[in-house]
Order: structure tokens, then sequence, then C-alpha cells
């Protein structure tokens, strides 16, 4: 595994389930092996990624030994996996299951991590557990307000900071100029699209339902960027960078 990714926000419904969907297929279709661990408890990346024709089973049936590791690898689009995990990452941490991430590492060179929105002890675990990291935000005082205490507790827990990601932008409260000053380095703008809300009804990512929106030509750009920025890591160290965090956050 080489990196370990997790998009947090401040507060909930910032999109960062629909930036995790949509970078996981374009990482995916870079050639990178991908997996998404989804912690949200509606799925919305195994509903987004995956057919599923019943109930799925998720970390939590193997806990109770309804269900093996093997049984809640989910493939998806592109060939994106997909692990439920049924409960909070908290519940996950307690029930420390190394058998499971030990394929997760094995299998994915790229990990998302999707996580409920606002900052939680999820959150924070999350961030605790990744390489890197995405703060995602809309250009609004409230949003940017919540989001503040963000990079001072990605700096902490030492993940890397690979920057903001500005969602819903059209004539927003906030500035640009005002978001990189009090948060950090915007690496993109995806624009309020109508094309979104489509693709969320139809239960596929907007890259798939409406390749040439504009907000899809966003999530192109920053799933551009996002691979230079794993491939400036030197390989073997960063590999075991992210095993190692990534355990001894969710399986110390």
């Amino acid at each position: 595994m080489r990196e370990v990714l997790a998009a947090v926000s401040g507060k909930e419904s910032e999109g960062k389930s629909t930036l995790t969907v949509n970078l996981s297929v374009l990482m995916a279709q870079k050639d990178y092996r991908v997996a998404v661990i989804d912690f949200d408890p509606s799925l919305p990346a195994l509903s987004s990624l995956c057919k599923v024709d019943d109930v799925p089973l998720t970390a939590k049936n193997v806990i109770d030994g309804f269900a093996s590791v093997d049984d809640i690898f989910y493939s998806g689009i592109s060939g994106v996996e997909v692990i439920p995990a049924g409960m909070s990452i908290k519940e996950f941490r307690k029930a420390n299951l190394r058998d499971l991430l030990e394929r997760v590492e094995e299998s994915a060179d790229v990990l998302f991590l999707d996580v409920p929105g606002g900052l939680c002890h999820d959150s924070v675990l999350a961030i605790y557990a990744a390489t890197s990291v995405l703060l995602v935000i809309k250009p609004e005082a409230a949003s940017l307000e919540a989001a503040l205490p963000l990079p001072r507790i990605i700096e902490k827990l030492k993940a890397d900071f690979a920057g903001v990601v500005l969602n819903k932008v059209e004539e927003g409260e906030v500035e640009i100029d005002d978001v990189e000053a009090l948060i950090g380095n915007v690496i993109a703008e995806i624009p309020y699209d109508e094309a979104i809300k489509k693709a969320m009804a139809s239960g596929r990512p907007v890259i798939f339902s409406s390749p040439m929106s504009e907000s899809s030509k966003s999530f192109v750009e920053i799933s551009e960027a996002l691979s230079v920025w794993i491939d400036s890591f030197e390989g073997e160290r960063r590999e075991l960078v992210a095993g190692k965090r990534l355990f001894k956050a969710l399986c110390p």
C-alpha cells in the first residue's frame, strides 16, 4: 500500500463521499489498485460503486461470526474494492480486525477512508490513520469556520495535508484568498452542478453519468493532481509509513 487518503470536513454534507467515490474510480483508471473502507452509516461508497442485490455483509458481520473477511470485499466500478464497515471507526478500532487490514494492505495501492462529515472522533481517527488528508469545504462562512481547527489537527497527527477542495462553488460568501489565508492551499474548485444531483439519484458516480459535466472535469483535475502527489513520495518508505499509520490507528 502506497497511500491512505481521508477526505474530511468541518461540517456534514460538504461533499466528502462524492469526492471519494469519483476519485477512487479515476485513480483506479490510472492503474492504481484502489480500495475504499466505507465507515459512513448510509454506505454511500458501496451503493455508488457496487451493485449489491441484498443487504450487504459488513465488517460488523465478521465480528459477529456471520461472515468471513473475504465475504465483505465488494468489487465495484473499474475494479475499486469497497469494504463496508457497518460501524464507526471507533468500534472498528476496538474490534482488532487485523486480518481485514492485512488483506487491504496487500491488495490496494491506494486506500480511501470514507467517514461521516463533521469534526468528530471518527474524523480524527481517519486523519490519524491517513498518510494524506483532503479538506472539503463549501465557500460559505459557516463551513470555513467549522473547518478552522482541522489543519492544526492534521499537523498534530503528522498526516500530510494534500490541500483544500472547494465544493459547490457558485457565488459564495467566501473568496479563495480567504480560504488559503485561514486554512491552506486550494487545489481545486468543484462547481455547483445539477449533474451531481442526477448522479446521486441514479446511484452512479458523476464521471460516468455525466462525463462531460463541469464537475466531472474538476474531479479529473483533482485525480491528476493526486497522482502527482502520490508519485512524489519515495515508494518503499511511503509503503512503510502507510502500513504503520493504518495499523496503529485502526488495529492498535
